[in-house]
């Protein structure tokens, strides 16, 4: 920014030497030695802690380079418009890299400077004429000041659409920031932090989502064999390899629109969509890949293996007929806020009751009934 500030100066300083109006060449060379050292000052050292000093520095130099000019040289050639443009930037500036409070104070005390400066530099102007009409210097002619106006018009507008984007592309990052920010604490929320699976908050949702859609769909409880057992023998590390590894192969054998999650501790509750022949297909690969972990500590082989209790959807419609449903139940602080849910709430129950009929008939088994 102070570079091409300074660039600006030097078209100007360029544009006035060719005009010989060599008081405002002075003018000049004195902005664009400002913006040159600023540019190479800021581009080595951190001025968040000067800032408002730097501030302070921008603001005066272009107050005192527009009422300069137009005292020296009259309204018609437009200078008296960038305290206005850059009013912008000082405003952005000092937002950025100041305090609040140091924001209101020095946008309110910039405001009445550049306010005042620009009316008694007008009003004066207007009623005793410019510096070099007084002291019958050289006079821009129509031609000048046309070029001199069209300078400043050009400059004016690439002011003003930089600003635009330059506020575009700060809003549209902050945006960003913020979206990304709000995804991760969304994941937060909804994800298991040691396992990478859905919890429990984002379960009914999906539930409700999967009812709307009338698919089919299955339920399965898995439940890790002896994981206690792993634990004491191998250490709490050990189990979370374990935990982790089980969770990778679940993830890597559910699609995007299904759902596994850590229902509690090694409990791992995973609904998927198709048939019932499909989903038991798939929930036995998932099976015969955990048994075939390979997982180690300290040299010594840990097995691991995982029981399942099964239920399809089609079940939850024989599960409801075979029990009445309180309408007291379903009004109660339980989860389940609508009477599908207490459908699916049957059928995680009878998962559930499956999982520990396997566990009692020796583990490492799929059950899809009660008998």
């Amino acid at each position: 920014m102070c570079y091409a500030a300074g660039l600006m100066h030097l078209t100007f300083l360029i544009t006035f030497a060719c005009f010989k109006l060599y008081m405002m060449v002075l003018i000049n060379v004195f902005s664009v030695l400002i913006y040159v050292v600023s540019g190479t000052y800021t581009m080595r050292h951190n001025i968040e802690g000067h800032a408002i000093g730097w501030i302070i520095v921008f603001f005066t130099e272009i107050m005192l380079h527009a009422v300069l000019v137009t005292a020296i040289q009259g309204t018609e050639v437009f200078f008296f418009l960038y305290p206005l443009m850059a009013f912008p930037l000082y405003g952005y500036y000092l937002f950025v890299y100041c305090g609040r409070d140091t924001f209101i104070k020095s946008a309110v005390a910039f405001g009445m400077i550049t306010f005042f400066s620009l009316m008694i530099t007008l009003a004066m102007v207007e009623n005793v004429g410019t510096l070099y009409s007084i002291t019958n210097m050289h006079v821009l002619s129509h031609s000048e000041i046309i070029v001199l106006r069209s300078i400043n018009i050009t400059f004016t507008l690439v002011m003003v659409v930089a600003f635009v984007l330059m506020f575009y592309l700060e809003v549209s990052s902050l945006l960003d920031k913020l979206k990304s920010t709000n995804e991760k604490l969304n994941y937060t929320a909804t994800h298991d932090s040691l396992t990478g699976l859905n919890n429990r908050h984002s379960l009914w949702g999906f539930f409700d989502e999967l009812e709307k859609s009338g698919e089919r769909y299955c339920i399965v409880m898995g439940d890790l064999d002896d994981f206690k057992k792993i634990n004491d023998t191998y250490g709490h590390d050990c189990g979370d390899v374990v935990l982790k590894s089980v969770a990778a192969i679940i993830i890597e054998n559910t699609n995007d629109d299904e759902m596994a999650c850590r229902w509690g501790g090694e409990e791992m509750l995973i609904i998927m969509r198709g048939t019932r022949e499909d989903c038991y297909a798939r929930i036995s690969v998932i099976k015969s890949e955990i048994s075939s972990l390979g997982i180690t500590s300290d040299g010594m082989p840990v097995r691991v293996t995982m029981t399942f209790g099964f239920a399809d959807s089609e079940e939850k419609s024989a599960a409801l007929a075979s029990r009445r449903i309180d309408e007291s139940v379903a009004d109660s602080s339980s989860p389940i806020k609508s009477p599908h849910h207490f459908g699916i709430d049957l059928l995680i129950s009878m998962v559930d009751k499956r999982l520990y009929i396997g566990k009692r008939s020796g583990k490492n088994v799929i059950v899809c009934t009660m008998d």
